[in-house]
Parts: C-alpha cells; structure tokens; sequence
C-alpha cells in the first residue's frame, strides 16, 4: 500500500502547485487533500480490479 500512497501524495503535491497559483491558500490546500485522497482511492480501486482480473 506504500506505493499508491507515494503516488496519491504526488498527485497532490503537483494538483497543489497548479491550484497555488489560481487560488487562495487555504482553499488550494482543502482541493489538494481532496485530490490526493480521491488520487489514493483510485490507485487501489485499479490494482483491485487488476487483481481480479488476473
């Protein structure tokens, strides 16, 4: 689970620069704990559904 964590936390970070430079702080840092959980969420969904089909 470590590696869909690393890859949801890099979503986020880079989900965050874009969101930095179009809005306030606070609501980019709210969009990119969203993103990076929603990120994390599908990256194990994937390897479940890879999984069953293997």
């Amino acid at each position: 689970m470590g590696n869909y964590f690393l890859i949801g936390m890099f979503s986020t970070l880079s989900f965050n620069a874009v969101l930095s430079r179009m809005a306030d702080n606070l609501l980019a840092g709210v969009f990119s704990i969203v993103g990076g959980v929603i990120s994390s969420l599908a990256v194990a969904w994937v390897k479940r559904w890879w999984e069953k089909r293997g």
